[in-house]
Parts: structure tokens; sequence; C-alpha cells
């Protein structure tokens, strides 16, 4: 009799469960971008120790060799961390210039006999490459599209977005920045490899990835989301470090931007993992100033490279700077609120179409820019460049930085003035 109350009253709350209305239609802001609860694709994750009388007992039954086995296990996936994102970074930035070195070689040999032909092959060039980073993004690694920055401070503080750490993700995106920075898009690898190092420090954490074969038992000694974290944190500041030549800045972004958790134990190893991705970031550069890296240049692994620039300045230059500091600020608002409209539109509207059109709209994006690249250095006459200036472009299959020519102006340039 009891358990047939029992039954029947497990049958009522699931037809009453089953009636709740769908949250998949989502509320909306003041500007229409949609709240979606999709609790198949994003959880919790707790970073808090539960102290209880289960885990005061396992750590009782834990000596004082295992505790030195974790904090050495500790130390040493900082070391692989930031080999393993310092490594991601130079093969990002050596492709990246490479496939822009051929790229402008190819049009500086085109465009001295026409200029219309020059077009073509540069946009189909871009358009190539855009193609195939959007291709990968859609088609192999869904999770790597867009920096990576959100994702990886949603991680750090609970939410768990389904395939954002995954192997996959992290392949998707080294091929997708390559893809899109090389192709001439208007956007950076700084942001994708903060992705790239939390992806890295999290394989490393789980022991490698089960479902490639790629992993090793010897680094499966965390299990816990609390020891994930502080990996993931470790490689976050190792993407910053590897992006800017800056393990300070590093450890400043891991602290300020994206973590709410912070030790004093973690804070060593964050800057470690920084220092080391410096290291061998800087070894890199030195192996590839003897020409074995292709069109790699003696630049930094920065699209701009400052380090020649003026170190001192005027009192009557603050007010200039004041002035310009007003309109890039007020102009930085315009583009984000505009940047918000858009997003909603291509969120609600567009994508809502398939992955095609999101393909469309890409390719489209990278004619439009190619374009403009290749058209802006016409409108403007050429001058002179004199020798002893810094920022003067060097011909093709001379040394140089092939990534600080974002453009095609340099090239133009040459060919105007027969430098």
């Amino acid at each position: 009799m009891l358990s047939n109350h029992i039954q029947n009253s497990m049958e009522t709350a699931r037809l009453v469960w089953s009636q709740l209305p769908n949250s998949e239609e989502g509320e909306f802001e003041e500007v229409g971008i949609s709240k979606k609860n999709d609790s198949n694709g994003v959880e919790s994750l707790d970073y808090e120790v539960i102290e209880n009388y289960a885990y005061r007992e396992e750590q009782e039954t834990r000596g004082k060799l295992f505790a030195s086995y974790q904090v050495s296990l500790k130390w040493f996936l900082a070391l692989l961390i930031g080999v393993g994102t310092g490594l991601a970074a130079v093969f990002i930035n050596i492709s990246v210039e490479n496939f822009a070195g051929w790229k402008f070689a190819l049009t500086f040999a085109i465009i001295q006999k026409s200029y219309l032909a020059g077009l073509l092959i540069y946009v189909l060039f871009n358009l190539v490459l855009v193609f195939s980073s959007v291709y990968i993004v859609t088609h192999f690694a869904p999770a790597a599209a867009g920096s990576g920055i959100p994702e990886i401070k949603g991680y750090l503080n609970g939410i768990d977005a389904h395939g954002i750490l995954l192997f996959r993700t992290l392949v998707g995106k080294i091929f997708g920045s390559i893809g899109s920075v090389g192709g001439g898009l208007a956007l950076g690898k700084e942001g994708p490899l903060v992705h790239i190092g939390a992806c890295i420090a999290s394989l490393l954490g789980q022991g490698g990835s089960t479902k490639y074969h790629l992993s090793s038992r010897w680094l499966q000694g965390f299990n816990s989301d609390r020891d994930r974290r502080d990996l993931v944190t470790c490689g976050c500041a190792a993407g910053v470090a590897a992006a800017f030549r800056a393990p300070v800045g590093g450890v400043l972004f891991a602290l300020e931007e994206v973590t709410s958790w912070w030790r004093s134990q973690l804070m060593w190893r964050v800057f470690f993992t920084s220092a080391v991705v410096a290291v061998v970031v800087r070894t890199a550069m030195s192996w590839c100033k003897s020409g074995k890296c292709g069109h790699f240049g003696a630049g930094g692994f920065i699209i701009w490279d400052i380090s020649d620039g003026q170190e001192d300045y005027s009192f009557a230059e603050l007010l200039p700077m004041a002035v310009i500091g007003v309109i890039g600020g007020l102009l930085g608002a315009l583009f984000n609120q505009l940047t918000r409209y858009i997003t909603y539109w291509r969120r609600n509207y567009l994508h809502k179409k398939g992955t095609r059109v999101k393909m469309i709209e890409v390719c489209l994006i990278s004619v439009i820019t190619s374009a403009i690249s290749f058209g802006l250095p016409l409108l403007r006459k050429c001058s002179p460049c004199p020798a002893s200036e810094v920022g003067c472009p060097n011909p093709p299959g001379m040394y140089g930085n092939y990534v600080n020519v974002s453009t095609l102006s340099s090239f133009s340039f040459i060919v105007q003035c027969k430098f």
C-alpha cells in the first residue's frame, strides 16, 4: 500500500516536472542578448575543500612521501605547461610569418606587371587561409571559436562549459589562429594563446587525452577541480607571457583578470611557468635569427614591436596625448556598443541559418578586408624613405619580420618609389 502511494507520488512529480516551461527560449536583456540555461552544456565546479570525515581519513592515510610527490608533480607540470605553451607560440608565429612572407613575395612579383592580377592573388591567398580556419572551427572544434578568454574566465570562476579544454579544441585553436591571422583578418593571436595555454594545462593535469590515445598514467595525479583550476591558471599566465614576452604581465593577468581564488603557493608556480615560457620564446628567437625559420625575422612575438621606440617625451606632448586618449575612449565606447548590437543580430538571426552561413560570412569579411588593405596604399602619395628610418619596409627575400607588415602598403610603397 505504501509502495503504491510512493510510486504514484513519483509519477505525479515527474508529470509536473515535464510540464514546466522550457528555458531554451531564454530571456532578453535591454539590447536583446538572450540568457540561456542549458543544463546539458554548462556545469558548475566546486573549488572548495569539503573537510568531512572521509576527507580527513583519506588525508591521514597519506604519508609525507605522497605529499612530497604531489608538490613535485605540480612543479613538474608547471615546467611542462611553460615549455608546451612556448613551443605552441613559436609554431604559431613562425607559421603566420612564413605564410605572410610567401603571400607578400608572390604579390610583390605580380603587381610589378599587373595590379589587378596582384589583387586577385592577394585576395585568393587570404581567402584560402581564412576558409581553412573557419572550416576547422565549424566542423572540427566549435569550442575554439572566439578568443577563448571569456570561457577560461568562466572556468576559473566555477563554470565548466562543454568542450572548451579538449584536445581537439587545442588543435583547432592553434591552426585556426594560424589561418585567421595569416589570412590578414583584423585580429591577433594574444587571446587564443591564453586559451591554448589553458588547454595544455588541463590536458597535462588529467594525464593527456584518452580519446586520442595520448595519455600517461604518471601524470594522472590530480582528480579534483581545485588542482585542475590551479594548473589552468598557470596556463593562462603562460599564454600572456608567450604573446607579449612579459612573464610578470602573465602573473598580473592571472591574478587580476581571470581568477577569483589565489594563494601564495600558486603565485610562485605561475611566475615559474611564465619564466619558462619567456626562456623558450627567447631561445627560439635566437635560433631563428640564423635563418633557419624561413621568413621569420628579428621582430618579437607581438605584432607591434616597440623595442626601438622613443624612450622620453616633452611636456608639450602631454596635451595631445590627453586628447588622443579622450578620442580613443569615445571611439572605444562606440565600438563596444556597435559590437554588442551586431553580435546580437548575428547570434539570433544570422547564425541560426546553419554552418554554411557562418562560413560564407567569414569568407565575405576576408574578401572585403583584403580588398581594403590592398587598395588603401594606392590612395596616398609616395614619399622617400630615409635610410635611417626604423620603420622602412624591406623588400621580399630580405631579412625582416613579415608579421609587422599586416597590409600591402609596404609593397605598394616599394613598387611606386622603386625602393
